[in-house]
């Protein structure tokens, strides 16, 4: 800020702008310390949580971080899904590069083992250090306003803030949350060198911002927000020309280059293929909009922009999932969309209202739009209505904004400084309590899969992702052993909260999977079993889950005529599957002694896939039963060929040479079925004459 500047605020607010070196201010290491302990008393309680959510694309699951420091070659040579899936996929438009947290997983990973207890605390630890970082930053920034009392002085009071809101739990108590966290410590230590290259004015700290700013573009792309948050952080507070500010961002514009250019490389697309594709997602979980006109789309969006301010104000019930429609779609028609709507103009007006004068106000707003444009769904899709997560970095405008207001206008207000120190003091311990309250809490929700799941779901009941996932995992308790008594309860909680995610998306194909399963596990119920699954077969009639699944459920519970109309209606779906084919085959042939329809569908299993041999010892068999025996030993002869140590198919193959009349062929078959099994050693003696 100017001198000019500065004597204009002093005129303004001399509380709080008075200009004194603060009384019994402590060393930094102290406020450092104070911070590193707040935050850790905040998220302590997370470092005993287990793996949840997404922790299994990037750890768990994921062949790459689970070879360690050896694995580090293929996360940075590979899309970010690569490892998890054991492919390139492209499930979100432009792609994903986000090798730097997994590369820390992967170390993690070789020295530790699969450890969630070592991967949270890493999170609070970085956590920690992003909020010492932001203290030195502001004290550099907010370096003309000091106040006496230094527990009253805008970088210390923000910074707290931001460490205790509830908003950011999902990006630390999430492991997989710290590409968040390493984007925005990455980006914090650019600006931070880039400040002090303008202060000194020593080249080497272009070079460190320049590395910094590298690691946090590969940490997360969202980071390239700062290339336009950095000069405008220098034209706010100092008093560097424009020409020194735009040549202290070219190391950083470099970086980008390179990053965007290795991107490139590795993913073949652009990061800006999202925003250029004229074909979205034609799945509801991928595509939040899909259905809506262009006019409710942008209706929604608003409306979400207006929840995202609602809960840095108010950051309650917090949800891990604003899937559809937990978000509901809206017109503009609705006020849900227009009160948001008139925020969001007069924010614009402020902001470009107080570029002129350097408004606090006006930088608080633009870097919040800036750091949160391009997780709006307003530049281009991103899959989902909103997230928590997104607000990570943007909240810190937010922050300074309130903290400015408190300890800048109030006293304009309240000009008794006696009451101002009491009402100040007041509201911020009951801040501080409420916030600390909710995210120690709220912490507890992230402990595994199974508690996040069901307690969220309590938020998102209008989500079908919510609905599903909370109805998987309840299946996946239900039946584990030890859970008996809770069997029931479980399984029926599952069929409620799957009933209304088919209700939400009624073409959501992993609901009704798991519908389906939830009614099987519950009382073996197939007719609703069949209702589930033919809906998703009427939606993909080749869906191998259904067909695999089935084979798992009439394994366990015979019901063989039940069993025989399923695959009747199968075959009429899906003719050309060979799985179906060879049920009917057997089935026909073991249950119904009906040796023509079991030998039609056998034959067909046959001539759709040949190297199954299952279906050469039942077509075998078959034949043998209806007498057949020269077709019998073609078949059986292909079997042995695909199995030479199946006893049994060696007996059956001999008896269909010895109903032949071939006495040396039978007992070559015999013989060596009594070679593989002592107990058809004497075969041959006892059936050849």
């Amino acid at each position: 800020m100017s001198k000019k500047n500065f004597k204009k605020e002093i005129v303004k607010t001399p509380i709080v702008e008075e200009v004194v070196k603060p009384e019994n201010k402590p060393s930094n290491k102290v406020i450092f310390l104070i911070i590193f302990a707040f935050t850790f008393l905040l998220y302590g309680n997370s470092i005993m949580n287990d793996y949840a959510l997404d922790d299994a694309i990037v750890i768990t699951q994921n062949e790459f971080t689970k070879k360690g420091i050896s694995g580090i070659s293929d996360i940075v040579s590979t899309e970010f899904f690569t490892g998890f899936f054991g492919r390139q996929k492209n499930l979100v438009a432009g792609g994903r590069y986000r090798p730097l947290s997994v590369v820390t997983f992967a170390i993690e990973y070789e020295f530790f083992g699969q450890n969630p207890h070592i991967s949270h605390f890493i999170n609070v630890l970085l956590y920690a250090l992003t909020g010492i970082l932001l203290f030195i930053i502001l004290s550099r920034l907010f370096q003309s306003y000091k106040k006496t009392k230094w527990y009253f002085s805008i970088p210390f009071v923000a910074s707290m803030l931001w460490i205790a809101h509830p908003i950011h739990t999902e990006a630390i108590a999430n492991i997989k949350g710290r590409d968040e966290i390493l984007a925005f410590l990455g980006s914090l230590l650019a600006l931070h060198y880039t400040v002090k290259y303008i202060d000194l004015q020593k080249i080497k700290f272009l070079f460190f911002s320049a590395i910094a700013f590298f690691l946090s573009l590969t940490a997360k792309e969202n980071s390239i927000t700062f290339l336009a948050v950095i000069p405008l952080t220098i034209y706010f507070f100092t008093d560097s020309s424009i020409k020194r500010n735009l040549i202290s961002v070219i190391p950083m514009l470099i970086t980008t280059i390179a990053f965007l250019a290795i991107r490139q490389s590795v993913l073949g697309t652009s990061i800006f293929d999202g925003s250029t594709s004229t074909s979205a997602p034609q799945e509801l979980m991928n595509n939040s909009f899909l259905g809506a006109s262009i006019a409710d789309k942008y209706a929604t969006i608003t409306l979400t922009l207006g929840y995202y301010i609602k809960l840095l104000f108010l950051p309650h019930p917090l949800t891990y999932d604003y899937y559809p429609y937990m978000i509901p779609i809206i017109s503009w028609s609705d006020w849900r969309a227009i009160f948001p709507l008139i925020v969001h103009i007069l924010l614009i007006y402020w902001a470009f209202k107080g570029l002129k004068n350097k408004s606090i106000i006006s930088y608080s707003i633009w870097f919040y739009a800036i750091t949160f444009s391009l997780t709006t769904n307003i530049l281009f899709p991103i899959g989902v209505f909103m997230n928590e997560r997104f607000m990570y970095i943007p909240s810190l405008g937010f922050i300074i904004i309130i903290t400015y207001f408190l300890l800048k206008y109030l006293p304009t207000v309240v000009k008794n400084i006696k009451q101002y120190n009491t009402i100040i003091t007041s509201f911020l311990v009951m801040v501080m309590l409420l916030f600390s309250v909710k995210t120690i809490s709220r912490n507890s929700a992230w402990e595994n899969d199974f508690i996040l799941f069901t307690t969220d779901v309590e938020v998102s009941g209008n989500s079908a992702k919510s609905t599903t996932s909370a109805g998987g995992k309840l299946i996946e308790e239900a039946i584990k052993p030890g859970n008996e008594n809770v069997r029931n309860k479980y399984l029926q909680q599952s069929i409620k909260h799957l009933n209304k995610a088919v209700e939400i998306h009624p073409t959501y194909v992993d609901a009704l999977l798991l519908l389906g399963n939830a009614h099987f596990q519950y009382n073996q119920n197939f007719v609703e079993v069949m209702k589930a699954y033919n809906r998703i077969l009427k939606i993909n009639p080749g869906y191998d889950k259904v067909y695999t699944n089935l084979e798992i459920m009439f394994a366990k519970h015979e019901n063989q005529e039940f069993e025989l109309e399923v695959y009747n209606n199968l075959y009429k779906i899906a003719p050309n599957r060979y799985d179906v084919n060879y049920h009917l085959g057997s089935l026909y042939g073991k249950f119904k002694n009906d040796l023509t329809n079991s030998i039609f569908y056998l034959e067909r299993a046959i001539q759709l896939n040949p190297n199954k041999i299952e279906v050469y010892k039942d077509l075998g068999v078959a034949y043998g039963m209806k007498q057949e025996f020269k077709k019998s030993t073609e078949v059986l002869e292909k079997a042995v060929v695909l199995d030479n140590k199946d006893a049994q198919m060696f007996v059956n193959l001999g008896l269909s040479y010895l109903q032949l009349g071939d006495k040396d062929n039978a007992r070559k078959n015999f013989d060596k079925a009594g070679e593989i099994d002592a107990k058809f050693k004497n075969m041959s003696n006892q059936l050849i004459k």
